[in-house]
């Protein structure tokens, strides 16, 4: 029950419903308890509008009482202080009067409000006209309602106007109430239809957002356990479709990451296979042996075959500590042509044994922002490789020379060269082994730490002409 009250699809559909709940409650609030409060304020306003109107004529009071009458369904009295009409107009577009209205100046052509019965109508004041006037006072205006055994509300407005006359309205504001109650019994009903329908649309929406995201749940344990092969079903939305690619490119690199892990774990084993073999059966021959024949040269082979185990492991750890960023580099301003200078000398009687050429190309005293054991190491592993690759009389080349402020170091050799679909690969560990050579992790490492130094590297090679390895880096 938990676990299912954290559901995306019980999340959606509790978020969407109490939205909808939300909306009809202030819909109701609105519609009936603040409708009637609502209503009585703008039905002040409104009168007080047309009070000032009224007020405010100098021309043609008459066709504008007529008007607001006829127009707004109120009783409009104009009255002078003792109560007396001097003029009067309804609903119903009708003038009370004392005597006939006086159409000089006016004329029904003017006041379309007007008819013959003007002449023979009168209209007695409302029952409670003197308590409206008790209650104007002196005032300048007067506002209120009265209730009729609270059936029904008036709303009286009256006003005192310039010449000493009196503006009287009555309009009746009550029919609200039973608008209100009609109102009420139709959001009960759409509010109950809509509440069904929002329900339906809640949980619809909820398993449309819900199911994409399963598949996706489901096809990521599928990668945990292993299995790779995943597919998505796509076009729901923008979103999902993005993270399912998202998916399946990080199913195919976790894919050939594992592959790669097999194949690291191959290669290493059997590696360090041979050496350990090396090692136990010259030990067990050392050990067979009386101590007469060979016994130095038996032993020499044990230390040399330990010493090479020894540099495997400890290019292992040092490629594992790369990718892991635990090196610590130290940059600093280093002489990049004494360490090409230093490099080769290391390398002459190795070249010389092997009948080897080395000649050099190196501008002196070339200075680059680099840490400068990482970078003897990088000499170090790529002039290792161009010998590893070359046969006896080979020729090999180093060359280090400034390029608009750039600093490039490059390694030639006439050796076997390299192919152009192996080209993209040789910096990958162990690739060079899957092709039947010994390349190891030297180049990996090599890709590494130039990568730290922000430095652009690469290789140019023809297959049986040889190879160009170089690097740059910036002048310090």
């Amino acid at each position: 029950m938990k676990s299912e009250s954290k559901s995306i699809c019980f999340k959606l559909w509790t978020y969407f419903t109490i939205f909808a709940i939300m909306i009809f409650a202030v819909l109701w609030l609105l519609q009936t308890v603040f409708l009637e409060s609502f209503y009585d304020v703008m039905q002040r306003t409104h009168i007080r509008r047309i009070a000032n109107e009224i007020c405010s004529a100098d021309e043609n009071k008459e066709f504008i009482i007529d008007s607001a009458a006829a127009e707004n369904s109120i009783l409009i009295l104009l009255t002078d202080g003792d109560g007396n009409i001097l003029y009067s107009a309804d609903e119903y577009s009708l003038s009370y009067n004392k005597k006939p209205y006086d159409f000089a100046g006016h004329g029904e052509d003017k006041n379309p409000y007007r008819s013959d019965y003007t002449y023979m109508s009168y209209r007695h004041l409302p029952e409670h006209y003197d308590d409206f006037l008790e209650k104007l006072g002196d005032s300048e205006s007067v506002c209120y309602t009265i209730d009729h055994d609270k059936k029904s509300d008036t709303l009286i407005y009256g006003q005192r106007l310039s010449d000493g006359s009196v503006l009287y309205i009555n309009t009746p504001i009550g029919a609200v109430g039973s608008a209100v109650s009609i109102i009420r019994l139709q959001l009960c009903a759409v509010t109950a239809l809509a509440l069904i329908i929002g329900f339906l649309i809640a949980i619809f929406i909820s398993k449309r957002f819900s199911k994409p995201i399963s598949q996706l749940s489901e096809q990521s344990l599928k990668m945990a356990e292993g299995d790779f092969n995943i597919s998505f079903k796509r076009g729901f939305c923008a979103e999902t479709d993005k993270l399912a690619d998202s998916l399946v490119y990080a199913a195919k690199r976790i894919s050939e990451t594992d592959k790669l892990r097999r194949e690291l774990l191959a290669n290493v084993s059997h590696d360090l296979r041979t050496p350990l073999t090396m090692i136990k059966g010259y030990a067990e021959l050392i050990r067979d042996m009386d101590g007469k024949e060979n016994t130095n040269d038996d032993a020499e082979i044990i230390i040399r075959e330990a010493d090479r185990l020894s540099l495997l492991v400890n290019d292992i750890l040092y490629y594992s500590k790369l990718q892991s960023g635990a090196v610590r580099f130290d940059f600093g301003k280093t002489d990049i042509s004494a360490l090409a200078e230093a490099a080769a000398e290391q390398f002459s009687p190795i070249c010389k044994a092997n009948s080897i050429s080395i000649t050099k190309t190196i501008e002196p005293h070339k200075f680059a922002d680099a840490d400068k054991k990482r970078i003897q190491q990088v000499l170090y592993n790529l002039i290792s490789n161009a010998t590893a690759h070359m046969k006896q009389n080979g020729r090999l080349h180093i060359s280090v020379f400034e390029k608009s402020g750039i600093i490039r170091t490059e390694i030639s050799d006439n050796g076997d060269g390299i192919s152009p679909e192996d080209l993209p690969h040789i910096w990958d560990r162990y690739f060079a082994s899957k092709k039947g050579g010994a390349n190891g992790l030297g180049l990996a490492i090599v890709r590494e730490i130039l990568a730290a130094h922000n430095s652009d590297f690469g290789v140019v090679s023809e297959k049986g002409k040889g190879s160009t390895f170089w690097f740059e880096l910036k002048k310090s």
